[in-house]
């Protein structure tokens, strides 16, 4: 089957946006709601964000909501989406229609409709990209670099699953639990977008370490951040400071990490627990550069590489 074949049965009918013309053209026509609109893109590469035997479904689902962290992080909606898909020829027919189901729930569930993309082969596995608009409060954005001095730092969710999961896939571990994390991170809901609006100064996920995107949200607005080791909300049970360090420094937990002013705590929690939402305070921003980690109220030695580099 042809790449043209590929669009008119998998993907065209994921194009429900009048602006897309049914994948018809080589352009789209994005929506324009009111409020200003924001675009991310990220990409997944077999061999490096998933192993080449994971499930299609759960590469489809990984692909979206890598995407909708970034924006649900800056008070954002998503909204539409461009894919790029790379398809090896050693990978039957069957394995795309798997990942077009999957990939059209995903964008379902999130409200996000496919407006475009561009489909190739690929002669060194899969390789998949998607770009995604979103919209977002009246007041714009949430940046990384508007955190104030003596503001408090807050992280949704947990920090680790996926950690977890990698670990027990290269072990063969496949029934483990922590395996679906990894495979399908668990996002903060999109009802997070309304929290971050009302109470945060800075904002952005969690994707490379939470050790170092706190050291990068400090850096972006001229401070310095202090993280404490025992507060962070880890999964599964932690214990030893080495495995503490190692799971804040891992990556690809997706989740919401930001800043707010102290004064906003008891609003903070409120809305968290009025949402069944997990949000945990971790750290405070003070004036200076630099990351600096504690457990037990002890400073903490970190290791030179705190979260994944991209190279």
């Amino acid at each position: 089957m042809g790449e043209r074949d590929w669009i008119s049965r998998y993907f065209a009918p994921l194009a429900s946006s009048p602006g897309a013309e049914a994948l018809r053209d080589d352009v789209a026509e994005l929506s324009m709601p009111e409020g200003p609109v924001i675009a991310t893109v990220d990409a997944l590469v077999e061999g490096v964000h998933f192993f080449p035997d994971d499930p299609l479904e759960t590469v489809a689902r990984k692909l979206v909501r890598a995407n909708v962290s970034d924006i649900i992080a800056k008070g954002a909606r998503p909204l539409e989406a461009l894919l790029t898909l790379g398809w090896p020829g050693d990978r039957p027919e069957e394995d795309l229609a798997r990942f077009a189901v999957a990939f059209g729930d995903e964008l379902a569930s999130w409200g996000i409709r496919l407006i475009g993309g561009d489909t190739t082969a690929s002669p060194h596995g899969l390789f998949l990209s998607l770009t995604l608009t979103g919209q977002c409060g009246p007041g714009g954005a949430i940046r990384r670099s508007g955190v104030k001095e003596s503001d408090l730092l807050w992280v949704t969710g947990e920090i680790g699953a996926a950690c977890l999961g990698y670990r027990a896939l290269q072990s063969g571990r496949v029934d483990d639990p922590y395996v679906a994390s990894y495979r399908e991170p668990q996002l903060a809901p999109l009802a997070i977008t309304g929290l971050l609006r009302d109470c945060a100064t800075g904002s952005m996920d969690v994707s490379d370490g939470l050790l170092g995107d706190a050291r990068m949200l400090a850096e972006a607005s001229g401070l310095s951040v202090a993280v404490d080791l025992g507060a962070v909300p880890y999964a599964g049970i932690v214990s030893r400071l080495e495995e503490r360090l190692a799971l804040a420094s891992w990556g690809d937990d997706y989740q919401v990490l930001f800043a707010a002013p102290e004064s906003a705590t008891p609003r903070i929690l409120d809305y968290a627990e009025a949402r069944a939402m997990k949000v945990t305070r971790i750290g405070s921003f003070a004036s200076g550069a630099g990351l600096a980690a504690f457990m037990d109220g002890a400073r903490v030695n970190l290791p030179e590489t705190l979260g994944f580099e991209h190279g």
